[in-house]
């Protein structure tokens, strides 16, 4: 009788089985003829059994220019969009000159160098071809001065760089944030607002500087402004008191610094201000003049 059982169960354990595999192999062959299973994508195009051809991209800042050595990043993508309604990336390289091993089809092929890109969709049919990008686009380089010609250090310099063209609204589109001195940024060839920053308070200067393709912008601003430190003294020329809050007004009475360092540097543009130290719950005040490029100690006396 146990015999008998044992034989029961197993023709049951068979029998269930070969139904959970008949449902099995039911779903896949459903789900292959209505597009449910989705391969994942290689490379190329689609799978095929094509070689692969070697391509090789340049880039040129002009047409007939020397080829850029360096700074430009690849990116490859597929001509058929994909679920998410975008462009699949197949392949990127940070290689200025890159070869790529592709097969044959189409693809959109997208070139950046620094704010400067070129986008082309190319055919590949045969091996070791040379696909050149131009991207019509020049360097554009910043620095300034204050005054006659003084330098500005670089820690106290920086440029924001905008579309010359103003909206409705009066504003321009920021394109680059806090650019340093004297590095070179390449940028499509056109015309932009140059905004350049002394400090962190009010000097300020912008000029609209134009790039040339396959040329470097050097261009130096002139600020109106100097570096100012603030000195709470009891005579001239002694050590600056501590715990002192101060406060910088402008000619019209605005604030434009506070402080509770004992001796603040700052950068102020050309002009009048006044500054007021509170030491001890006592007021002191001085009013003074700023040149532009002549640095300053102001000595409040305390008394």
């Amino acid at each position: 009788m146990l015999f008998l059982k044992g034989i029961k169960k197993l023709a049951t354990y068979i029998n269930s089985t070969t139904k959970i595999f008949c449902f099995a192999l039911c779903f896949t062959l459903w789900a292959m003829l209505t597009g449910i299973l989705v391969s994942t994508t290689s490379f190329a195009q689609s799978k095929n059994t094509s070689p692969t051809l070697r391509i090789t991209f340049k880039a040129m800042l002009i047409k007939d220019g020397p080829p850029i050595v360096n700074g430009i990043e690849w990116r490859i993508f597929s001509t058929n969009i994909g679920e998410d309604g975008k462009f699949p990336l197949l392949a990127k390289s940070a290689d200025s000159n890159s070869s790529f091993n592709m097969s044959p089809g189409v693809y959109m092929v997208h070139a950046a160098y620094g704010h400067a890109s070129a986008i082309r969709k190319i055919e590949i049919s045969k091996d070791d071809v040379s696909e050149p990008f131009i991207f019509n686009a020049g360097g554009l380089s910043l620095s300034a001065v204050a005054g006659e010609n003084i330098p500005i250090p670089k820690s106290l310099l920086r440029f924001d760089i905008y579309e010359q063209k103003i909206d409705n609204r009066g504003n321009r589109r920021l394109i680059a944030r806090s650019v340093l001195p004297n590095k070179i940024i390449p940028f499509p060839a056109g015309t932009y607002h140059v905004v350049s920053k002394f400090g962190m308070l009010n000097a300020e200067v912008r000029a609209d500087l134009r790039v040339r393709a396959g040329k470097v912008t050097n261009g130096e601003l002139v600020h109106r402004a100097a570096r100012i430190t603030l000195r709470l003294v009891r005579e001239t020329g002694s050590d600056a008191l501590a715990n002192t809050r101060w406060s910088v007004f402008n000619e019209s009475g605005d604030l434009i610094s506070e402080s509770t360092s004992a001796f603040p540097n700052i950068v102020l543009s050309e002009g009048s201000y006044s500054a007021i130290a509170k030491n001890d719950d006592t007021i002191y005040s001085l009013d003074f003049l700023v040149k532009a490029g002549l640095d300053q100690d102001v000595e409040v006396i305390a008394q």
